[in-house]
């Protein structure tokens, strides 16, 4: 009988092919996003295991809120500049995995907002 693990080579850490042109635009942002993505993976991890305390799930929901945002920030910035430079709404279905009028309907909504604070943080960085 052996008390080790049955799997011991330890997991390779992920890696996010980014150029570094991309990275130094991106500047503190990369970390901060993959700090969150870290976080909400390993909250998948205790979801899928069970046996995550209280605080483990509070962690989950404010890393997975938090990154949920940021991306939604980032997809609205995107759908602004596809449309400010004359993209199709055909093409933005196809990008959308959505039919060409839930595109338009989308891409009309928010062109009529004001950009939200997780939009200006996708384009400008602040």
């Amino acid at each position: 009988m052996t008390t080790e693990p049955e799997h011991t080579t330890p997991a390779p850490d992920l890696t996010i092919p980014l150029s570094a042109a991309d990275a130094q635009v991106l500047g503190d942002d990369v970390g901060q996003l993959a700090m969150r993505l870290g976080a909400v993976l390993h909250g998948l991890a205790q979801l899928r295991a069970g046996g995550a305390s209280t605080d483990d799930l509070a962690t989950t929901i404010l890393m997975s809120t938090g990154l949920t945002k940021r991306l939604e920030g980032i997809r609205d910035a995107a759908v602004r500049q596809h449309a400010a430079q004359g993209g199709s709404y055909g093409a933005l279905a196809n990008a959308m995995g959505v039919t060409r009028a839930t595109a338009q309907s989308r891409r009309d909504t928010l062109l009529k907002k004001d950009p939200s604070e997780m939009e200006k943080w996708a384009t400008d960085g602040d």
